[in-house]
C-alpha cells in the first residue's frame, strides 16, 4: 500500500516530465506478439509457430530470432492490406484512450518496440497520433519486405534510441518516463526518471522500473500522469 508521502513526491518529479515512450506488445498490444498475429492474418501463422518452437528449444539470440523472423515475411507487400491489419489491431483495452489523455495533458508520447518494424509503425503512429515510433528495420525489394534485417532494435538500442529523441528535443533523462514488460525494456528503464512494468513477465523487470501496474486496462497508469 502506498503511503501519501509517496504518492506526492511522484507528482512533483512528474512535473519534469515530458515524453513518455512504450513498448508495443503487451502494453499497447494486447498479447506476446503482433507480429505474430499479422503473419495469422496473412497466411504466415505456420511459420511463426514454427520459429517460436525453434527459439523455446534451440534458446536462439535475440538476433538470430530476429534475423528468422524477417525471412518469414521476405515478399510480402507492407501497403494495402498489411496497412489495414495494423490499424484494426486489437490493442490493450484504454490504449487510444490513454495516449490521447496524455497527449491532452501536454506530453510528447511514442513507442519503442523490438517486435515488429517500421512498416507496422508507420501506420500505427497514424492510428495513435504518435509523436515518435521506432523500431525494426527491415529491408525493401520491389515494394515487399526483402527478408532481410538492417536494424534490430534489441534493449541497448531502445535506450539508444530515446536518449537520441531527447538530445534531438534538448531535453534530458529527467524529462522521460517509460512504459514496458519486457527485459528488453530494462535499458529503456535505466535512462528513464519514471518507469512503468506494466504486468511484468520477469521479477527482473519490475525489479528495475519504479513501479509495477497489473492490469488488463492500460487507462491504470494515468493516474501517474495526470
Amino acid at each position: 500500500m502506498e503511503n501519501l508521502t509517496d504518492v506526492r513526491g511522484r507528482q512533483d518529479m512528474h512535473k519534469e516530465i515530458k515524453i513518455i515512450a512504450f513498448d508495443l506488445d503487451g502494453v499497447l498490444y494486447d498479447g506476446v506478439s503482433a507480429a505474430f498475429h499479422l503473419a495469422q492474418q496473412v497466411g504466415l501463422g505456420q511459420k511463426y509457430q514454427e520459429l517460436f518452437v525453434r527459439m523455446a528449444t534451440e534458446a536462439l539470440s535475440f538476433d538470430d530470432s530476429l534475423r528468422l523472423g524477417a525471412k518469414i515475411w521476405e515478399g510480402i507487400a507492407f501497403g494495402g492490406e498489411y496497412r489495414q491489419l495494423v490499424m484494426e489491431l486489437p490493442l490493450m483495452k484504454g490504449t487510444e484512450e490513454t495516449i490521447a489523455a496524455l497527449k491532452e495533458a501536454g506530453y510528447q508520447v511514442g513507442c519503442i518496440s523490438s517486435g515488429v518494424s517500421q512498416f507496422f509503425m508507420e501506420p500505427l503512429t497514424e492510428r495513435l497520433n504518435l509523436d515518435f515510433a521506432y523500431s525494426n528495420i527491415l529491408g525493401v525489394k520491389n515494394g515487399t519486405h526483402s527478408g532481410e534485417i538492417e536494424y534490430a532494435m534489441g534493449g541497448p538500442q531502445k535506450a539508444e534510441t530515446v536518449l537520441k529523441i531527447l538530445k534531438e528535443k534538448e531535453l534530458s533523462t529527467q524529462n522521460l518516463a517509460s512504459i514496458g514488460d519486457g527485459e528488453n525494456d530494462i535499458h529503456l528503464f535505466g535512462v528513464s526518471a519514471f518507469s512503468i512494468a506494466f504486468n511484468p513477465e520477469s521479477e527482473a523487470v519490475s525489479g528495475a522500473a519504479t513501479i509495477t501496474v497489473h492490469s488488463k486496462n492500460l487507462e491504470s497508469i494515468l493516474e501517474y500522469f495526470v
